[in-house]
């Protein structure tokens, strides 16, 4: 009777750690299975973060790949550019050079003309100064027609110089010393409405008074006279003249 006692107690005690046993195994199976999934998931979601770090990756490599091409064809673009500048830059040099060329030569023959002009000028002034001093050297001498016509030969060749406007003033006064008044009359008047400014203008009032005086046109004579006297009041053919006129 102890032993079947003894007996039950045994195989109830190991029923016990048997199930106890099983209890154990099955907490760990479903910790290994949690543990199994967590690593799976974790395994997942590593590849799918390997995927997408490869699909960037390869973004990236294909942006890169752009960049570089785009950049490339910048690189060439600006060389070209660059070659076209260094072009630019050789062609204005050239061009430089060779407008410094003309410019050398354009100032050298300048110089000549320069030179060639002023020694022509000089020598054109001589000759008409000379032509003047011949023609007033006839007046003076009293070959008033010689005088006359190189006189005219001075306003024909060389109008717009100081000789030539001296000249009409002497053609006046070689007429009056001729004593052809009348033809002195028109010079004179052409000098005076013609050169107002110049310094002879008193004289010349002053003859043509007395050239209407010799043909006796007496109010022209007053007339011109009174105009002097006021266009030349400090002259001294200024002061002849209101002396005659006191008199008279």
């Amino acid at each position: 009777m102890l032993n079947r006692r003894y007996l039950v107690t045994v195989v109830f005690a190991a029923v016990v750690v048997f199930q106890g046993c099983s209890h154990i195994t099955l907490l760990r199976t479903e910790e290994l299975r949690e543990v199994q999934s967590r690593v799976d998931s974790l395994h997942n979601n590593m590849s799918q973060t390997q995927r997408e770090l490869m699909q960037e990756q390869k973004a990236n490599s294909e942006m890169l790949r752009l960049m570089r091409a785009d950049q490339q064809i910048r690189f060439n673009q600006i060389e070209r550019q660059v070659s076209a500048i260094e072009n630019n830059i050789s062609e204005n040099l050239l061009r430089l050079a060779q407008i410094d060329q003309k410019t050398s030569e354009f100032s050298r023959r300048l110089e000549e003309k320069l030179s060639a002009d002023s020694l022509e000028t000089v020598s054109r002034r001589r000759e008409i100064e000379h032509l003047f001093k011949l023609a007033r050297s006839d007046f003076d001498a009293g070959r008033y027609d010689l005088a006359i016509s190189g006189f005219e030969d001075i306003i024909g060749q060389f109008p717009e110089t100081e000789e030539a406007i001296k000249s009409k003033y002497w053609i006046a006064e070689s007429h009056y010393a001729k004593r052809d008044f009348e033809t002195a009359e028109q010079v004179y008047l052409d000098f005076i409405r013609s050169h107002a400014d110049r310094p002879e203008i008193c004289v010349a009032f002053y003859k043509l008074g007395l050239s209407y005086e010799h043909q006796n046109k007496m109010k022209s004579r007053e007339m011109v006279w009174r105009r002097m006297l006021k266009h030349c009041p400090d002259s001294q053919e200024a002061k002849i003249v209101e002396n005659l006129l006191d008199d008279e």
